[in-house]
C-alpha cells in the first residue's frame, strides 16, 4: 500500500480528544486569594499549554499575569528574563519584559526587588515544560481507537454483500432492502436473483466483520487511565470487566501522587516568591485535596480504613 493510501485519522477526532485532555489538565489545581485582576482560567490554561506565566506589576493594571517566553540563565540553570508580546485591542501594552527574581537569588533579594522592573515566574514543571507532548501522545491514540470503533460500528450496518449480474438486478436488490427497512412485505419474482449468492444455502455473502466495540471501549478507557496516571490525576483503575487488585490500586496512587507533586511543587514555589515580593497571601492546592483530607480524618475517627471498611480491633493495632 502506498503512503498516500495509508489510513489516516481525521483531524477533528484528534482535536476533539486534544481539547478534552487539555480541559482536564486545566482544572487540576485551585488557587486562593488571587488579586481580582488575575483570571484563574487564564493562569492554568497558559501554564498547561505554554509552560511559563510571569506574575508582574503594572502601574495602570496592578498585579497581573501574562504567558511568557524566557531567556538567559543564572547559576542554578534557571531563566532570568521573561518577555511577553501582548495581542490586545483594549490595553496599550505591546511587549512586557521583566527580570525574573527568586528568593534563592541572594540574601538581600527582597530589599533589592523592584516591582516595576522585576517579576516572578510561574512554571508548569521543573524546567517549564508544557503538557503538549503528553496531550498529543494520548490524543492521537484515543482518536485512533475512536476511528476503529466508528469503522467497526459502521460495518455492523452493512452485514451482507450481494452479487448482481447487471444494473437491473442491482436495482432489484436495492428495492428489496428498501422495502425491508420500511417494514413492507417483500415478494421475489425473479428465480435468477440469488443464483450468485447461494453460499451455504444463504442469500448474500456476509462481510464477517466481528463487532469488537466493547474491546475498543476498554482500550480507550485504558488509554484515559494511562493519561491520568501520567499527569497525576488519581484513578483507581480501568472501567472494564477485570478489576484491579488492592496492591495495584495502591501502586497507582503512589505513582500519581509523585507525578502530581512535580506540578504542584512548582506552583507552590511560585506562591512563596510572589507572597514575599508582592506582599500577598496566594496559595494553591490540588482540586479536592481538602475534601479528601476531611474524608480520611473522618475515616480514622469512625474506625474505618482507607477503603471505608470498618476495621476490627486487631486490625487497628
Amino acid at each position: 500500500m502506498s503512503r498516500n493510501n495509508m489510513p489516516t485519522i481525521p483531524d477533528n477526532k484528534v482535536e476533539f480528544y486534544r481539547e478534552q485532555l487539555y480541559r482536564e489538565l486545566s482544572h487540576m489545581f485551585e488557587w486562593h486569594n488571587l488579586p481580582p485582576t488575575i483570571p484563574r482560567d487564564y493562569l492554568e490554561r497558559n501554564l498547561i499549554r505554554n509552560g511559563h506565566v510571569m506574575f508582574y506589576y503594572d502601574e495602570n493594571i496592578g498585579m497581573d499575569i501574562l504567558r511568557a517566553e524566557v531567556t538567559g540563565m543564572n547559576r542554578h540553570d534557571q531563566p532570568v528574563t521573561a518577555r511577553s508580546t501582548v495581542h490586545s485591542t483594549v490595553e496599550t501594552l505591546a511587549q512586557v519584559e521583566r527580570s525574573i527574581k527568586r528568593l534563592t537569588d541572594s540574601a538581600n533579594i527582597i530589599e533589592e526587588f523592584d516591582k516595576n522592573k522585576d517579576a516572578v515566574l510561574i512554571s508548569n514543571m521543573a524546567h517549564g515544560q508544557n503538557c503538549s507532548i503528553i496531550v498529543d501522545h494520548f490524543a492521537e491514540r484515543l482518536a485512533l481507537v475512536q476511528q476503529a470503533f466508528d469503522t467497526n460500528l459502521l460495518w455492523q450496518n452493512m452485514p451482507y454483500i450481494f452479487l448482481a449480474d447487471g444494473n437491473e438486478m442491482k436495482l432489484s436488490f436495492e428495492k428489496m432492502f428498501s422495502n425491508i427497512f420500511d417494514g413492507k412485505p417483500t415478494v421475489i419474482a425473479d428465480k435468477q436473483m440469488f443464483m450468485y449468492n447461494k453460499a451455504e444455502e444463504r442469500a448474500g455473502v456476509p462481510t464477517d466483520v466481528k463487532y469488537i466495540g466493547k474491546e475498543l471501549m476498554d482500550t480507550r478507557n485504558e488509554l484515559m487511565m494511562k493519561f491520568r496516571e501520567t499527569v497525576g490525576i488519581d484513578t483507581a483503575g480501568v472501567d472494564k470487566a477485570e478489576r484491579l487488585l488492592t496492591g495495584e490500586i495502591e501502586s497507582n496512587e503512589q505513582h500519581t501522587q509523585t507525578v502530581l507533586k512535580i506540578m504542584l511543587e512548582q506552583r507552590q514555589i511560585a506562591c512563596e516568591n510572589i507572597n514575599a515580593f508582592f506582599d500577598t497571601d496566594i496559595t494553591v492546592n490540588v482540586v479536592g485535596a481538602d475534601l479528601l483530607e476531611e474524608q480520611q480524618e473522618e475515616g480514622e475517627e469512625d474506625g474505618t480504613g482507607d477503603g471505608g471498611v470498618e476495621e476490627t480491633p486487631e486490625e487497628r493495632i
